[in-house]
């Protein structure tokens, strides 16, 4: 069974177009974003790994 083609009048490829356009420019936005919340969270400081609660070092050294 053969599938039709589709066929996009102008004004659907236009729209289709500037859709595409938003969403890339939305992704490079969130990408931009997401590096500088990475690069904030790596110069923050106090970002060391949380120590044990005094509890779980005293069952340890038991």
């Amino acid at each position: 069974m053969s599938k039709k083609k589709v066929v996009l009048t102008e004004e659907q490829r236009r729209r289709n177009a500037e859709i595409l356009a938003r969403l890339e420019e939305e992704r490079v936005r969130l990408v931009e974003e997401t590096r500088a919340l990475q690069q904030q969270e790596r110069r923050r400081p106090g970002r060391k790994r949380k120590k044990k609660p005094m509890e779980e070092l005293m069952a340890a050294a038991d």
